[in-house]
């Protein structure tokens, strides 16, 4: 989780904003006290071996 938002270069509230989700559960997802579970999993993987897909999702 980390990785991927550290290969987009944005903070974690960007992060949040873009997956519409607050910063707590960004961080939470980032220190594994809870994992992401269906769409945000899809989304993540989906970021994972696409990172250029960010801006849009960023843009909505």
């Amino acid at each position: 989780m980390k990785a991927i938002r550290a290969t987009l270069h944005v903070s974690q509230a960007e992060f949040a904003h873009a997956m519409g989700t607050s910063g707590d559960t960004i961080k939470s997802w980032e220190t594994r006290r809870r994992n992401p579970t269906g769409l945000a999993a899809k989304v993540l993987a989906t970021l994972r071996d696409n990172p250029a897909l960010f801006k849009e999702l960023a843009s909505h």
